[in-house]
């Protein structure tokens, strides 16, 4: 993620080739992106370390949705799945287009949908390992010329795989509908359709809106609750996070729902001070059953709709 790396103000430029550490994680926390180093995961020791006790926290299978922009690895994915026992799928495609380097711009739908049915049907990035899905598809606030393209084609391989679509929409902006609205004018399944970071926006109206569309909600920043004092925003808290759930589980949209972390510095590790991928298992689930949720309901979110997307359904 050392694309989004953003230069800090000069009172903060001390952070820019630290690496975390207790004494600096209060900064890191309010500002994640001034660090470089925490930006880097390529630790495959730590990542293993990590991914064992979500292992032994009851999980079984994790999605990573690292896309070209952002410098996917598949290969090191299979060797840490094989370290950990924990099923891994990887997501295919391209993030958002300020990460891309500027040959890609122009890429036509038609390039696009290539590239997607080859990581699909073949293999990634010049590997036989094959993804399960497409995403974490990149878009920005507005949406970009290539991303739009992306957007078009990943519909249309949609169409001819069964692939699922997961989306990365710009955190806080509102294009959710606008990306639905271009999928589904190429006949994409808006039920086979993930919008990620949804619990960014604490907008009860808002995610109904999504979720009236057919498409799932991924509230995925789970145990993220970061400070940016540069815009003078933060994230919501996960007391937040668990009221819109509940607000969409008592509105009949419990099959439309994700939980995750989106983890993507090395603060959200437990090494470094954060609560790592076992968090949702380990402090969320009891309270969602504290908040009265049913045990079926629980199965549907972490079970049953994940097990759908992932499930090739095409022509």
């Amino acid at each position: 993620m050392r694309g989004l790396w953003d230069n800090p103000p000069p009172e903060r430029a001390h952070l820019v080739e630290q690496e975390p550490t207790l004494e600096n994680l209060g900064e890191l926390i309010r500002n994640p992106y001034d660090s470089r180093p925490n930006l880097l995961i390529d630790d495959p020791e730590l990542t293993v370390a990590e991914l064992r006790r979500y292992r032994d926290a009851g999980g079984q299978a994790l999605i990573d949705m690292t896309t070209v922009g952002i410098k996917p690895d598949p290969q090191r994915l299979c060797a840490i799945a094989q370290a950990t026992e924990v099923h891994v799928v990887a997501g295919c495609g391209y993030y958002r287009q300020p990460l891309l380097t500027e040959t890609l711009h122009d890429r036509s739908t038609e390039e696009i949908a290539d590239d997607l049915l080859l990581w699909l049907n073949e293999g990634m990035y010049g590997t036989t390992i094959r993804a399960g899905l497409m995403g974490e598809l990149g878009t920005s606030s507005p949406i970009y010329p290539f991303e739009e393209r992306q957007l078009r084609a990943a519909a249309h391989v949609q169409r001819i795989t069964g692939a699922s679509i997961n989306v990365h929409p710009l955190t806080w902006g509102h294009e959710h509908l606008r990306i639905l609205a271009i999928l589904e004018e190429e006949g994409a399944d808006l039920s086979r359709v993930a919008i990620s970071h949804c619990d960014e926006l604490v907008e009860p109206a808002w995610h109904e809106r999504i979720a009236e569309r057919g498409a799932v909600l991924s509230f995925d920043t789970f145990g993220s609750e970061t400070y940016f004092d540069r815009s003078f925003a933060q994230e919501p808290r996960d007391t937040d996070r668990i009221q819109c759930v509940l607000r969409l589980l008592e509105k009949g949209y419990g099959s439309q729902l994700t939980l995750a972390h989106d983890i993507c510095t090395r603060t959200q590790f437990h090494r470094y001070g954060g609560w790592g991928w076992d968090h949702l298992l380990r402090n969320i689930v009891p309270r969602l059953r504290h908040a009265g949720v049913s045990q079926e309901e629980l199965d549907t979110i972490f079970i049953e709709t994940p097990r759908r997307l992932l499930t090739l359904q095409g022509d």
